[in-house]
């Protein structure tokens, strides 16, 4: 049998590996949701936060900025770790922290809050620079089903924590400490999930500690200086960074563009947060329909449909919210199912992958750091969005040409 992840395995899994293969997606789709809710279900309890801890805008910027600015550090640590501790026993001990630091973070007190801010951020980077390394270890019939799987939760856990923090706070009658611990529980499954999943046989054979030259030792820095030298390694992460880039950059600032138009900011926020809940299904077949007639194509017109609604955005304005919001979902989840099926086949192994994912994190992290500044800065300057919409729509086009280079690697 081929492992060529371009070459799905046609046989029929038998019973056995069924079940096996239902305990990976969902062990993929918990932990892609606990990557996602722990941060982004802080924003609707902002205002309670504000009221309650006396802190201004800035402190609680912190509280978002912090986890973006420690997966730039934590990048480049996950392969080594995983390297000398295992990939499954990294995870594990990330998913325990991941937890442990949503427990920590709920304590009164700014110092609690902080440290475990900052942990759950370390924690969260580590995983997601592995998850691409863990769905490269899969067999290949599997692989574009755990990477469609795990692009769909990158959509569905802010759509799930953007709508349901506040009702479970009022629910509950939690304050927004208890709140936020509440969705520790969904970390919780996806640990215990894991630890079932790394128990077949297959998974413990392939993912304890490395020995091989090429992924430790002075094999391992002459391994990552290839991989930090590999131009196609950078247009990779360019495509993910521009997804990146766009998402963090329409959330911060489309409900703002909208609202200068005169709607609501109820309904703009509901607008924007359409763009999560379109690219969920679309996260998930990107990676399925990329094994078919349509890979060379998806990766260049994907983005494509994102600048044909920033010109409707232009054009229409606030008229123009539901086309869209609705081509920018579409949008979103294409590129994003299709920016980690192309580093899953990209990698060589489990360890290229790994380091390969550390540049592409990396670099989405910092594109989507600088994103939402740069628009907001085009904003505030110009007074208009005009200025700043066509600035990310010629970024978008730009991922557009990469991503005609990427899907023939």
């Amino acid at each position: 049998m081929s492992d060529d992840p371009s070459t799905p395995d046609p046989r029929p899994l038998p019973s056995r590996s069924a079940a096996a293969a239902i305990v990976a997606i969902a062990s993929v789709l918990l932990i892609g949701l606990s990557l996602r809710i722990p941060t982004i279900s802080l924003a609707p309890l902002v205002p309670t936060m504000k009221v309650d801890t006396g802190h201004g805008e800035t402190f609680l910027s912190l509280l978002t900025s912090i986890p973006l600015v420690l997966t730039l550090l934590a990048a480049p640590i996950a392969p080594a770790l995983a390297n000398r501790l295992g990939r499954s026993r990294t995870v594990s001990l990330s998913l325990v922290a991941i937890v442990a630091s949503m427990a920590l973070r709920s304590v009164p007190g700014d110092v609690p809050l902080l440290i475990g801010t900052g942990l759950l951020g370390f924690s969260i980077a580590i995983v997601t620079v592995l998850v691409p390394s863990i769905i490269n270890a899969e067999r290949a019939g599997i692989r574009s089903r755990l990477t469609g799987t795990y692009s769909m939760s990158l959509s569905l856990g802010p759509a799930l924590a953007l709508g349901l923090t506040i009702p479970i706070r009022e629910v509950t009658g939690l304050n927004w400490r208890g709140t936020l611990l509440t969705w520790a529980l969904c970390s919780v499954i996806a640990l215990t999930l894991w630890l079932v999943y790394v128990r077949t046989p297959h998974v413990a054979a392939s993912s304890g500690p490395h020995r091989d030259p090429a992924a430790s030792g002075t094999g391992g820095d002459h391994r990552a200086k290839a991989v930090v030298t590999d131009a196609n390694v950078w247009l990779l992460a360019l495509f993910l960074g521009a997804t990146s880039l766009t998402f963090y950059t329409t959330s911060a600032w489309l409900p703002s563009v909208f609202v200068m138009d005169g709607m609501s900011a109820q309904a703009a926020g509901a607008y924007t947060s359409l763009i999560s809940i379109v690219a969920i299904p679309f996260g998930l077949i990107a990676p399925i329909a990329l094994r078919g007639r349509l890979s060379r194509f998806i990766a260049p017109l994907a983005p494509v449909l994102a600048v044909i609604g920033l010109l409707l955005l232009l054009t229409l304005n606030s008229a123009g919210a539901l086309p869209t919001t609705i081509l920018l979902g579409v949008s979103q989840g294409l590129c994003l199912g299709a920016s980690y099926d192309q580093i899953v086949k990209f990698g060589r192994s489990p360890a290229h992958t790994a380091s390969v994912s550390a540049v592409t994190s990396a670099v989405g992290v910092a594109l989507a750091a600088i994103g939402p500044l740069a628009f907001g800065f085009g904003l505030e300057t110009a007074a208009s969005p005009v200025v700043p919409v066509i600035g990310l729509a010629v970024i978008v086009l730009a991922q557009s040409s990469v991503g005609f280079r990427t899907s023939r690697l």
